[in-house]
């Protein structure tokens, strides 16, 4: 299989998917030439890509143009609209979903879109590797799934990976994620990030005939033997790292570091931004800044490279998540890396990363007493029992979640599922 053709959301551009960096440099030298497809076009190229990659931009949006194919778009494909429609509602109904009219008309844009992303990666396909075998592949379980599931290229292996958001739909804003079942159905091979959601699919849609596979996420050091020395100073560094969104509920982590006993000894630092950054900053001053009681910053967006140096100059005492759905955050992944102990949420796939003795599961809906007052806890352990959480932290980490060893199965996992569809009788 000579060509990767991969469709991302950002990656190499903007802030976001920094993780598929350190997936690239393991798989790329598999492939002669790598088409990437990304759905950003507006944020600047903060990625590096190997040498034999091109990039395509694609935007998402329907433009004017668009609009005036969809016409076209809809008659020539009448058929295969008519049967994801038909096929996704008579499913849902036989287990007792029944989507509403709004699910309905949601479910409709999705199947366009799908067609429309369809169409645009086939054009790709045609200009620059026709007629040769390609690796399909979208890094989500979106309309990027779903568009190399419907595109008939004679030769092709589709994969997907699955992760939280694009997953669980009942974290979703529609509380319905269309054409799971049918995606599914379309590809070669569907990689969950963790055992949790991998249950999850199996419960809702089946097992799919072996289709369905575990390929665990990874964070990524150069040193990865050697655990930072912790060189506490006098304040008690607590970091959280995530997107300033509803479903992170920074606000609650803000809540809860207000109610702890430690005092001025805590300071907090959030490396991220969003939409809410503004309530928030504005709850934290109202909450945290008088008589001092707790320090605390806003970085921002940062460097992911320049996140990973602040957590190996050894003064981070905590790492928190309070999110309310999640897949595995690579953000765990990475404070763990370094040693650092995790309390995080009980959601999603997270439990699979906060084994015994590296720190500590809460319930989703925890009160904020209660991480108060964890918070409290390791802020007053001793040394001796601190190096313990942080050595086992550091050590599942090295076992279970090391990018390079992580993708390095990854890829013994494509050649794999590759060499399994070149030698099958449809694909002679």
């Amino acid at each position: 299989m000579k060509n990767l053709v991969m469709i991302t959301s950002h990656f190499p551009f903007g802030t976001g998917e920094p993780f598929i960096e350190s997936e690239m440099s393991v798989i790329s030298g598999n492939f002669e030439k790598i088409i990437i497809i990304s759905q950003d076009i507006k944020g600047a190229q903060t990625r590096s890509i190997p040498a034999n990659s091109k990039i395509y931009r694609y935007n998402t949006s329907t433009d004017f143009q668009g609009f005036l194919n969809l016409p076209f778009l809809i008659t020539g494909n009448f058929s295969v609209i008519t049967r994801l429609y038909r096929d996704e509602v008579r499913f849902r109904k036989s287990v007792s979903f029944n989507l509403s009219l709004r699910q309905k008309l949601f479910l409709v844009r999705k199947i366009l879109k799908a067609l429309q992303l369809r169409d645009y990666i086939k054009k790709i396909l045609d200009r620059e590797i026709p007629g040769e075998r390609s690796l399909l592949y979208s890094y989500w379980f979106k309309t990027g799934a779903h568009a190399i599931a419907l595109l008939q290229k004679p030769g092709s292996v589709k994969i997907a990976r699955a992760h939280g958001s694009d997953l669980y739909e009942e974290s979703s804003p529609a509380g319905y994620i269309p054409l799971q079942k049918s995606a599914a159905e379309g590809l070669n091979a569907l990689f969950f990030v963790s055992e949790h959601g991998k249950d999850y699919f199996e419960k809702k849609f089946g097992k799919i005939s072996g289709k369905l596979l575990l390929s665990r996420l990874g964070a990524e050091r150069s040193d990865d033997t050697t655990m930072p020395e912790y060189l506490p100073g006098e304040e008690f560094i607590i970091v959280s790292c995530s997107y300033l969104i509803a479903l992170k509920r920074i606000d609650l982590l803000i809540r809860s570091l207000a109610l702890t006993k430690a005092g001025g000894k805590i300071k907090w630092i959030h490396f991220g931004d969003g939409e809410m950054k503004g309530k928030l900053t504005a709850l934290a001053a109202e909450l945290l800044s008088p008589d001092n009681k707790i320090k605390w910053e806003f970085r921002g967006h940062v460097p992911n490279t320049e996140i990973l140096d602040f957590y190996a100059s050894g003064k981070v005492g905590l790492f928190i998540n309070t999110s309310y759905s999640e897949g595995i955050p690579v953000s765990i992944m990475e404070a763990q890396s370094f040693g650092i102990p995790v309390i995080a949420t009980d959601t999603g796939g997270v439990r699979e990363i906060i084994a015994k003795g590296t720190g500590t599961l809460i319930n989703v809906d925890f009160a904020p007493a209660e991480l108060a007052g964890l918070i409290d806890h390791y802020a007053g352990l001793p040394d001796s029992e601190m190096e313990k959480i942080r050595r086992n932290a550091f050590n599942n980490w090295k076992k279970n979640f090391n990018a390079r060893s992580n993708y390095l199965d990854f890829l013994n996992q494509l050649n794999s599922i590759l060499e399994t569809c070149n030698n099958s009788p449809e694909d002679k």
